[in-house]
């Protein structure tokens, strides 16, 4: 039933609001919590949520992956009209396969939001930017992680969606003097974002070293970028390959950006798109087909053959046994381009997992870097790929046992705000997360909350959801950490850790045997049925828990024995029966992962 009409803010942008009507807000996002004075005194209501639940998150994955399967070989084939060129399939999933799936799962969200809003509610109108200084194009797919949260590029590609359903309500235009700058991210960034003096002569060494190293690089050497590996042992491991470490990590590309910040080829797009556009029974296929080659990040096709001239001149191996990273196959372009590059002349390439979504996480899997692997080396589980090849977890290879505080505190471990890229509402669920959060505190007895620090994720600023101020008003008595104290040494002063999602984190501390409990906001729903007896393992020795309430009940519970607790045998049997699944340890991690990268 539809309510009465009411005016369409899509985004927390002001500017497009209407004060002195009617309105709804197109999401939560809208709203944001500093600006609670404003909107709370407007006549508003909030759509409902999009594709909330498994079974909706299921069928829509099964269409956006239905649709990525049926378009981007065609969309590969018109971009190798484009350049007269003749590259695999394979060729292109490196490149551009991870932003493709993400444009596909953002069209989905924003198309079926949108469609959803209009059939509950009565649309009256809304306001929207002049596309003429605006760009839905990015720099590359790193940049994409920043305007899927934008307000103007959310509101520009809301408003090219409208126009193509075709709804007929009033649209009131806003112009824009100045053009909106592309966001670039592709230069290679240093390993650390934070630059501290300890940091800056550490870099300063590598600079160094790496001016010797060079002297000793051979045609042949493999290639090892980012191997999730301690530093140590990614020495030991080029050590042990004979071959002079090169430590490419921490190298920076030197190249001069000034060549490559043009402005995406409007003619060239719409002539491309017309190649693409098919008209389809199903409007999702008919939107996405009209405005992909617009997304089209600038990396992919105007500044593609610049990319080869800066990837002609690397310092890398010419023709290297192997590629091996952990890291530098999402969003490294340069990378990813002399990758694939060199897997078309035969060149082995070697992916190992990247935190704990593999083989766990459901509509997520297969990621594309297994696909695109010659082999994808696990944290120790044995999946359906010919790929896959078990090995052991890398982060904390070689590490001594982590140390903890038996009378220490207890940290909260929070997940930052998500980036809008699922093909569901994630702000909405996030906001039913944090409301857990506080519900877990609330219940805790006094002595474990005296003793509580809530570390709020480093990325916690990027976002505007004001996640600190959230907590102050919620509890101003309450200990935050905004992550610039490193983890293992806050680890090292607690008796306990909690995470409050399933994060990599969890592999981490369960593989060093520090007393951990963990909580899942969705129960099993999000898991593959594969991964379910392993953590219904974790369940029922007490250590996952799937709602805060008896999150809360264990933390009073054991509080004064943690380590009597944790050091039970049938607790001890749960946490070494899920590491020896996903989180395996080695006697020999360098040996180990030697003889899978030269076997």
């Amino acid at each position: 039933m539809k309510h009465q009409e009411r005016y369409l803010i899509t985004t927390a942008d002001e500017l497009t609001w209407k004060f002195d009507q009617p309105v709804i807000f197109l999401g939560e996002w809208c709203l944001l919590y500093e600006r609670k004075h404003i909107w709370k005194k407007m006549d508003y209501l909030v759509a409902k949520p999009y594709g909330l639940g498994r079974s909706k998150k299921d069928a829509d994955f099964f269409e956006v992956n239905r649709l990525n399967k049926k378009l981007f070989p065609e969309f590969c084939g018109i971009l190798n009209q484009h350049f007269k060129s003749n590259h695999s399939i394979r060729f292109w999933q490196i490149i551009l396969g991870h932003w493709f799936r993400h444009i596909l799962q953002i069209l989905f969200n924003r198309i079926k939001t949108l469609k959803q809003c209009f059939e509950h509610y009565k649309i009256c109108g809304t306001t929207i930017y002049d596309d003429k200084n605006l760009t839905l194009s990015t720099k590359d797919h790193n940049s994409l992680y920043d305007v899927c949260n934008e307000d103007k590029w959310n509101n520009l590609l809301n408003a090219k969606i409208i126009k193509f359903l075709d709804k007929d309500f009033s649209k009131k235009f806003l112009k824009l003097e100045n053009k909106i700058k592309i966001n670039q991210s592709l230069e290679n960034k240093f390993l650390f974002n934070r630059q501290s003096l300890k940091m800056r002569i550490f870099k300063w060494c590598l600079n160094k070293y790496n001016k010797i190293s060079k002297n000793y690089l051979k045609d042949d050497d493999g290639f090892i970028i980012n191997s999730y590996l301690p530093i140590k042992k990614e020495i030991e491991l080029e050590l042990a390959l004979r071959q002079w470490p090169q430590m490419w990590g921490f190298q920076d590309i030197n190249f001069d950006s000034k060549k490559i910040l043009n402005l995406p080829n409007k003619l060239l797009r719409t002539k491309l798109m017309k190649k693409f556009i098919y008209k389809s029974e199903d409007d999702f296929e008919n939107i996405v087909r009209s405005l992909l080659f617009e997304l089209l990040p600038i990396c992919y096709l105007e500044e593609l053959n610049i990319q080869k001239k800066i990837v002609d001149k690397l310092p890398w191996p010419k023709s290297p046994k192997f590629i091996f990273t952990s890291n530098n196959y999402f969003t490294d372009e340069i990378f990813k381009l002399w990758t694939a590059l060199k897997v078309e002349k035969g060149v082995k390439y070697y992916v190992g997992q990247h935190g704990n979504n593999y083989g766990v996480k459901k509509n997520f899997s297969p990621h594309i870097e297994e696909l695109t692997a010659d082999k994808f080396i696990t944290w120790g589980f044995k999946g359906n790929l010919k790929q896959h090849i078990p090995a052991f977890i890398f982060k904390t290879a070689g590490f001594k046992k982590k140390k903890y505080n038996s009378q220490g505190g207890l940290i909260l471990i929070q997940e930052h705000y998500p980036f809008r890229f699922n093909t569901w509402d994630d702000e909405s669920e996030y906001s039913k997360y944090f409301t857990d959060q506080k519900k877990f505190v609330r219940m805790l007895n006094d002595k474990p909350k005296d003793k509580l620090i809530i570390r709020l994720h480093q990325d916690y600023k990027r976002f505007r959801w004001n996640e600190k101020k959230r907590w102050l008003d919620f509890d101003n008595r309450l200990k935050l950490d905004t992550g610039e104290i490193n983890i293992r040494k806050l680890i090292s002063k607690n008796r306990l850790v909690i995470h409050s999602y399933d994060s990599t984190g969890i592999l981490e501390t369960l593989s060093q045997n520090v007393p951990t409990l963990a909580f899942l906001q969705n129960g099993f729903d999000d898991l593959e049925d594969n991964a379910i007896p392993y953590y219904q393992i974790l369940v029922d020795a007490g250590i996952v828990h799937l709602s805060t309430v008896s999150l809360a009940k264990k933390v009073n519970y054991i509080w004064d024995k943690v380590d009597d607790w944790w050091n039970e045998h049938y607790v001890q049997s749960a946490r070494k029966k899920f590491c020896n699944w996903n989180a395996k340890s080695s006697c020999n991690p360098v040996t180990k992962l030697k003889n899978i990268l030269i076997s």
